[in-house]
């Protein structure tokens, strides 16, 4: 095996925006894929399509509009199960395959302390509640992939012997197909082995797991039972684990094969963050509430291992001039160890609930984000191109949902929709937005609650394997059911 040496390697995975010329590193598409989640909290929540800017009383304000906490009159401690069904199924070339994950959690867990004043007290301060949560902001956990024995489809050898013989062979990853024999010198240039000269098959397949969660602290007041406003801190935790696999394999006349190879790259990554959020929620009128929602960015830190390896076998085998008669090969990098820090967008929120006497409410929320604000800072390599990157290729998006409940003495029956808007600037015929569809009921009982909610996310996602690859298109259906309790005392 030849030497390797060890360097900072940009060949990460995730969700590559191929209209763009700009190189790109899996730090650019980390400030994407920590910079966004769902509806998140509670199944009463969650059934209304992720609307609680202008909502309160819920658990579910500990992460979301904090104000919402001074409209609790008893204290309350609640949990919530869900367990979620991910289907993926990709296109390339005409060809498609399906895969599918699953995925039980316990995505909340908190209480609410409530301080609340009788209302035969006087004082225009009502008091307030302090809340403690446990949330999960975003699951990680889902595989997809793809096979292709189309015509004329293209190797990834003719992109490293291009790559070589431009600019010579670098380190680390991209240098594992001339270290394991498949690319070599030839007349003063690069080519690759004469094996790999026949029908081509190949395939990938991405297994990514973690998650996002965040422990929230807030309190939220009540003044005259009018207005209300509420201040929050959340402490995130992160972990992400991802395995890319490709693999070509050359194919004579019969369908046997002459070469094969396969290369997978290991990534681990987990971070902390911190980030803080005020709320407002006003009553004009007792029919109306409007709420405004504010965010700060998320200041995370993250520490990130890498490695890759090739393997490589030939029929016949290759003859090397130098290292002689080769039938298999292997190569791989050392384990890259490095750390970052990402800053997040800020968001900024508002929403109206209006109630139909005890028949019940429909609410409304708007967000907006500006991904191309988010920023990576580093002491171990330079972040000033990936900045650059996210600048470019990210926008501005607004997220909005509705959702609606109806009474009927103790039985709550609820319905939501929610979008959340393309994050990239310049999308062109690829759309990466999120609808979601939603509904759910609940029983509310002096003492205590249940609700039950069910939601449905679709959305697409595109992936290239490298730089003037085929673009292959993942068709995403999340389907998730939530089971919340409520213990009021």
């Amino acid at each position: 095996m030849k030497g390797l040496k060890l360097i900072l390697s940009l060949a990460v995975l995730s969700i590559i925006h191929v209209q763009h010329s700009t190189a790109q590193s899996g730090y650019v598409e980390d400030a994407l894929r920590f910079s966004q989640f769902g509806s998140t909290g509670s199944a009463r929540i969650s059934a209304l399509g992720g609307t609680q800017n202008a909502l309160g009383g819920d658990i579910s304000n500990v992460h979301g509009n904090p104000a919402g906490l001074g409209f609790f009159q008893q204290s309350e401690f609640s949990l919530t199960a869900a367990y979620s069904d991910w289907n993926a199924e990709t296109f390339l070339l005409n060809q498609s395959r399906g895969y599918n994950a699953t995925n039980f959690s316990i995505p909340n867990l908190g209480a609410v302390i409530s301080r609340a004043k009788a209302p035969l007290e006087v004082g225009d301060w009502r008091g307030g509640s302090f809340g403690i949560s446990i949330n999960r902001q975003a699951s990680y956990n889902n595989n997809f992939g793809y096979f292709s024995n189309q015509l004329d489809q293209g190797s990834i050898l003719d992109y490293y012997v291009d790559l070589y013989n431009e600019q010579g062979v670098p380190n680390g990853t991209d240098g594992l197909y001339f270290e394991a024999f498949l690319i070599n010198p030839e007349d003063g240039g690069y080519n690759y082995v004469p094996n790999a000269t026949l029908a081509l098959e190949k395939s990938e397949m991405i297994e990514n797991e973690g998650s996002m969660s965040q422990i929230g602290f807030s309190y939220g007041g009540n003044y005259k039972n009018k207005l209300f406003i509420g201040a929050s801190l959340g402490i995130n935790s992160v972990n992400f684990r991802s395995t890319k696999t490709y693999n070509e394999e050359f194919l004579d006349d019969n369908d046997a094969s002459t070469l094969f190879s396969s290369l997978q790259e290991n990534l681990f990554l987990e971070g902390s963050g911190i980030n803080l959020g005020l709320g407002i929620i006003y009553k004009p009128v007792d029919r109306l509430n409007l709420g405004l929602n504010f965010k700060s960015p998320t200041w995370n830190r993250f520490n990130e291992e890498y490695d890759a390896d090739i393997f490589a076998n030939f029929t016949p085998p290759y003859e090397d001039p130098e290292f002689g008669t080769i039938s298999e090969s292997d190569a791989e990098t050392d384990i890259f160890l490095s750390s970052y820090n990402l800053r997040t967008p800020m968001k900024v929120g508002a929403g109206f609930t209006y109630f139909f006497g005890k028949n019940g409410f429909i609410s409304a929320d708007a967000d907006f984000l500006d991904y191309s604000t988010a920023n990576l800072r580093s002491n171990v390599f330079n972040t000033g191109e990936d900045n650059v990157a996210i600048s470019d290729i990210y926008g501005q998006a607004i997220n909005y949902s509705v959702g609606g409940e109806y009474r009927v003495k103790m039985i709550r029956i609820r319905a939501g929709y929610a979008f959340y808007g393309d994050p990239f600037a310049e999308p062109g015929n690829l759309d990466r937005s999120n609808t979601q569809l939603s509904g759910g009921i609940g029983v509310k009982l002096p003492g205590f609650s249940v609700d039950f909610g069910l939601v449905n996310s679709m959305f697409n996602s595109y992936y290239n394997s490298y730089p003037g690859s085929n673009l292959a298109t993942t068709e995403n259906n999340i389907l998730s059911g939530m089971l919340t309790l409520g213990f009021s005392f």
